[in-house]
């Protein structure tokens, strides 16, 4: 793999520093150490691609690299995946990734000719990691950072068409999204997919959605965030928010998120760390205001327990005008919302075009930026599907040994 990178003229210039500052010393060996700890300090900056670059240049600098994978953060990418929208829905070979560290995009292009989703319906992301698809044969889905290993299960017991789903530590969970002729429109059903024999499991029925939500229970209109053990979903439009403890398999009804004194008419959830995130669009559906950012913090209270929102951020107009579309005659009517580690990505659910990002510093959003792809808005008789994974260096060599290629887009 041939991949440009920065790297040398970075290195050139620490490295004249660093000898002009050791210019008196005599000992290789200890220049050589010293050298060793600048090189790893300056690598642990670098995105993750020129790091496996450095990899290659020499024996030291490989043991460089993995000297500072010790000091990096998270490197949160976004990802675009094109579906078909007909049968058979097959997912192109090619996807779309951006990368904050470097600020690039790049296309990812897999060496399998066969498409994890083929003759099964349209894939969905669901919590920013998950991707999955729903057929009356089989329920699949993807963890991994770059989604390139999908695993297949029986299908649910109930027939639903567009339900939530989630997966909390090691189980998998759909709820809602029921057909018309099945009895239980709440109906929840919950599978152990850490078992290891995942062919021979079988699907839980759980208690059902609590009737609060029973005139918004599909991934339409509710919004899904998961944290190590907990599942949040919150009525998009309302704010009526609920919890499911897997552990239980039950169901706890919790107050509105709804901020005092900001009139939200959609909102979206998801999790940063350990942080529950929400985002929400003020205004009206005609002429959205703005869109503002909390954290949701739930405070023990002499009459049971409240919510608190602590304001982490309000997207810069121009930011929302590009969300919008200016030559749009279509309403904001919902926003998505992709949350891991410390970025964030917000974009248009009714249809992918500009999409927002923040970076997380001190608690506070900070550095918006739009993102600018041609792919963004798809073609015809495909549909794009927004996914978000912490990808780590193991994650992108792993990536590698699959065959998946790499290569920087012009925007």
């Amino acid at each position: 793999m041939t991949f440009p990178t920065p790297i040398v003229s970075a290195l050139s210039k620490s490295f004249t520093k660093v000898l002009m500052e050791n210019k008196n010393k005599k000992n290789a060996e200890e220049e050589c150490s010293i050298d060793g700890d600048i090189l790893a300090s300056i690598l642990s900056s670098l995105p993750l691609l020129d790091l496996d670059s450095a990899c290659h240049v020499s024996k030291s600098w490989n043991r460089a690299v993995f000297f500072s994978l010790n000091r990096l953060k998270s490197t949160p990418w976004l990802f675009l995946y094109k579906q078909r929208t007909h049968p058979p829905y097959t997912m192109a070979a090619t996807a779309t990734a951006y990368d904050p560290k470097s600020e690039r995009w790049i296309e990812l292009t897999t060496a399998s000719s066969s498409s994890p989703v083929e003759h099964v319906s349209a894939a969905r992301s669901s919590h920013s990691t998950l991707l999955y698809a729903l057929s009356p044969a089989r329920f699949s889905f993807s963890l991994d950072a770059f989604h390139l290993t999908w695993r297949h299960v029986a299908p649910t017991r109930v027939w639903r068409i567009d339900p939530i789903a989630a997966v909390v530590g090691r189980r998998l969970i759909v709820a809602g999204g029921v057909c018309e002729f099945e009895d239980d429109r709440l109906a929840v059903e919950l599978l152990d997919v850490g078992s290891g024999d995942e062919e021979e499991a079988a699907w839980e029925r759980c208690e059902s959605m609590p009737q609060c939500l029973s005139g918004s229970a599909s991934s339409t209109w509710l919004s899904v965030a998961v944290s190590a053990g907990t599942m949040y979903v919150t009525e998009k439009r309302s704010g009526v928010a609920c919890r499911f403890d897997p552990e239980t398999k039950s169901w706890t009804e919790l107050l509105d998120f709804s901020p005092d004194g900001c009139r939200l008419y959609s909102r979206a959830i998801g999790f940063a760390g350990n942080r529950l995130l929400m985002a929400g669009i003020t205004g009206d559906e005609d002429d959205p205001t703005g869109i503002e950012l909390w954290e949701v913090v739930v405070v023990p209270a002499e009459s049971g327990k409240r919510l608190k929102f602590e304001s982490i951020g309000s997207m810069p107009e121009e930011c929302l005008e590009r969300l919008r579309g200016i030559d749009s005659d279509w309403p904001l009517a919902s926003i998505a919302f992709d949350a891991v580690g410390d970025m964030v990505y917000v974009h248009n659910a009714a249809e992918t075009g500009e999409i927002v990002a923040a970076e997380m510093e001190g608690g506070k959003l900070c550095k918006w930026r739009t993102l600018r792809n041609a792919d963004a808005r798809g073609h015809a008789g495909e549909r794009l599907i927004v996914a978000c994974s912490d990808v780590s260096f193991s994650d992108l060599k792993r990536a590698f040994r699959d065959d998946l290629s790499f290569s920087v887009v012009a925007v």
